[in-house]
């Protein structure tokens, strides 16, 4: 759904992901090095009257398929956006997130992402990390390219 009408700048801020993405997933190890290569599509839609960003992500990892949908909202007062996250097996995670420019950040309790959109709006890339007792590792970055 395009969104042509925003509630609020920090909802306008939100539509730089509205679209289709198509990604690559390179594995991390926790040294830094690079392992197994996953693809995915992940697709951005606005909900009807714009409040909500609805992500959904269909991947392959590991000869898997891997499906979730994450509903983002904005916080008005923070500056920055909320989201829950539904994977196909029952799980739920939570995460807060901001776009400051072109830097995309999401924090979560056990995972966290930092990354960055190109100025032509095309191109998504980061890594994520997971939380390993108090440290924080990288297991995964991601190169999402535009598909529309």
């Amino acid at each position: 759904m395009t969104q042509t009408t925003f509630h609020s700048g920090h909802h306008r801020r939100l539509d730089v992901l509205a679209g289709a993405w198509e990604a690559t997933l390179i594995a991390l190890q926790p040294d830094g090095s690079t392992g197994g290569v996953s693809f995915a599509s992940d697709v951005y839609t606005w909900m009807p009257n714009g409040h909500f960003l609805v992500h959904e992500v269909d991947a392959m990892m590991d000869g898997q398929r891997v499906r979730s949908t994450e509903i983002i909202g904005v916080d008005v007062e923070s500056g920055g956006f909320f989201s829950r996250s539904y994977d196909a097996d029952g799980g739920t995670s939570d995460f807060t997130s901001r776009l400051d420019g072109g830097r995309y950040t999401i924090q979560g309790q056990s995972q966290r992402f930092d990354g960055v959109i190109s100025s032509d709006r095309q191109l998504l890339t980061g890594e994520w990390e997971h939380r390993v007792g108090d440290d924080w590792i990288p297991f995964v970055r991601i190169v999402l390219e535009r598909a529309e």
